[in-house]
């Protein structure tokens, strides 16, 4: 006696009705602590004829907590939808570790699709530079909030991942990243409950694609020129590696750069239409 068949789509998030009768599919993957509600305006999308697909991450929209992320095993999930929808046009789109995993799917389809990397995750999560960086910037959060409590430092920190480490001392910019940080406390994710280790493992661990992409110039990369997480000195070397990608900087922005420049989603669908003529005439490292 054999049980249910399993859903082809676990654990991804979508209208499966849709999916069946659309013609392009976006498929998403958030980043640490983030929900696929970061790729909302993606939705708006569907006038233009394409459909969302999401990929949730452990602990958040309904997935549970355990196993951990492993992005080598998401981007074979991706990549096997993919493949499994090959008489549909289909484009990827990631943040941070999301990107990372749109990344390595990439890798694995040869680059049959194109891919949109916001502020993307950098192999080993970038290694111990980063980790030492990200270290010093919780730790200054820390004091600037004289507090230990898990929320008030984290919403310290927020404030520099909004706007960079220089844009703290940039008075208007400053204050943009105050008056966002507490308009989206009461809905952000916090590093509790075992959600950040769940996240952030799997990145540690991944060593990146291997080399160079079959078709660099179908993935884009999409960066804030101050991001405090994956610098752009570390994000330009890393996509050296994989290729004459595309790259597009956003100058005084951070690593939350969907949240401070809502229009990186236009020039993300400009990217996969094509609409982008500029984009389209640059020969290698750019911008």
């Amino acid at each position: 006696m054999t049980g249910p068949s399993p859903d082809p789509y676990a654990p991804f998030l979508c209208d499966l009705q849709a999916v069946a009768r659309a013609r392009k599919l976006v498929i998403c993957a958030p980043g640490v602590l983030t929900r696929v509600s970061i790729f909302d305006p993606v939705k708006q999308w569907r006038s233009q004829g394409w459909e969302p697909v999401f990929y949730p991450f452990p602990g958040l929209d309904g997935r549970a907590l355990s196993p951990a992320l492993d992005v080598g095993a998401a981007a074979r999930s991706i990549a096997a939808l993919v493949q499994a929808q090959a008489d549909k046009q289909i484009c990827l789109l990631g943040f941070s570790t999301g990107g990372a995993i749109m990344i390595e799917a990439a890798a694995l389809l040869g680059g049959a699709v194109k891919v949109a990397a916001i502020a993307p995750g950098l192999p080993r999560a970038g290694g111990w530079a980063t980790m030492q960086a990200t270290t010093r910037d919780v730790i200054a959060a820390a004091w600037r909030c004289r507090s230990l409590a898990v929320r008030r430092v984290w919403l310290e920190y927020y404030r520099v991942l909004l706007v960079g480490r220089a844009g703290l001392d940039v008075p208007e910019r400053a204050a943009l990243a105050r008056a966002i940080t507490a308009e989206r406390a009461a809905h952000m994710v916090y590093p509790e409950g075992g959600l950040l280790r769940a996240h952030v493992r799997g990145l540690r661990r991944w060593s990146g694609p291997g080399g160079r992409l079959q078709t660099p110039r179908n993935l884009s990369l999409f960066i804030g020129g101050d991001d405090p997480v994956f610098s752009t000195q570390a994000t330009r070397a890393f996509a050296k590696t994989l290729g004459e990608v595309r790259i597009r900087e956003y100058p005084d922005h951070g690593h939350m750069l969907f949240v401070t420049h809502p229009g990186v989603f236009d020039d993300v669908l400009a990217f996969f239409s094509e609409a982008d003529h500029e984009a389209a005439k640059q020969t290698g490292l750019s911008d």
